[in-house]
């Protein structure tokens, strides 16, 4: 009878280690993984080809527009970016005509579309530009942003800018002028009220945050280059 009950004792100690084998297998740790963010629908870059740069989208040098995230922060389809322009252009996913965004004779006002023997895009004078589209809604929209520097160093203080002349050959705006020892900044159309039209000192030297605080500058003659032509904004003053 003892023989009997170690047995059983035995078999019912064997099933409760199974079991719990089993439990620690089926209720094990799974490390945490977040969630990847939302693969970028579309291109990593538009490019703007017109009779700015000589139509010719294959350019090494050609002002592009990037992702940007909408108000809800996420990635929608949104492109901005600082071109400059003359009269005419259209928007272009890749580096050719294939899929350029375009207007036909009914689209309406700030839309654009995509398909054969479209019509360019225009704006009303040269100028730089502060460019959006939404690739997803086929809407874009341009506003005229001509910086200039403006500060206690430069030789308007704050009163007057010194403009900044684009250069096609880099993309970037430059201007060669003689400051004192003080504070700058840039801002677009000699007003401080542009949408992103004021930048300032960013976290890192030499780095543009939009809506910073002034710029600290030592007194010299400097060409200064701003450039605004890739979302890291960033500016250099050499000295002359």
């Amino acid at each position: 009878m003892k023989k009997n009950f170690n047995y059983i004792l035995t078999a019912l100690l064997f099933c409760l280690l199974t079991v719990s084998c089993q439990d620690n297998e089926n209720w094990r740790i799974i490390p945490y993984e977040p969630e990847p963010e939302a693969p970028l629908e579309g291109p990593a870059e538009l490019r703007i080809a017109g009779d700015q740069q000589g139509w010719n989208p294959e350019a090494e040098v050609i002002g592009k527009l990037y992702p940007v995230k909408n108000d809800e922060g996420e990635m929608a389809g949104d492109y901005a970016g600082y071109v400059h322009l003359n009269s005419q252009f259209k928007i272009c996913p890749n580096a050719s005509w294939d899929g350029a965004y375009g207007v036909g004779d009914d689209t309406p006002a700030g839309s654009m579309t995509v398909g054969d023997g479209l019509n360019n895009l225009t704006v009303s004078e040269p100028g730089y530009y502060y460019v959006k589209c939404n690739i997803n809604d086929l809407t874009w929209s341009a506003g005229v942003v001509n910086f200039g520097v403006i500060g206690s160093a430069t030789p308007g203080q704050w009163d007057e800018d010194t403009d900044l002349v684009y250069d096609e050959t880099d993309l970037k705006l430059k201007v060669t002028i003689t400051l004192t020892d003080g504070e700058i900044k840039f801002r677009a159309n000699d007003e401080w009220n542009v949408p992103n039209g004021d930048f300032g000192a960013g976290e890192e030297e030499g780095k543009l945050a939009a809506g910073a605080g002034n710029i600290a500058v030592s007194a010299g003659t400097y060409q200064i280059v701003v450039d605004l032509s890739t979302p890291d904004y960033s500016y250099e003053m050499i000295a002359q």
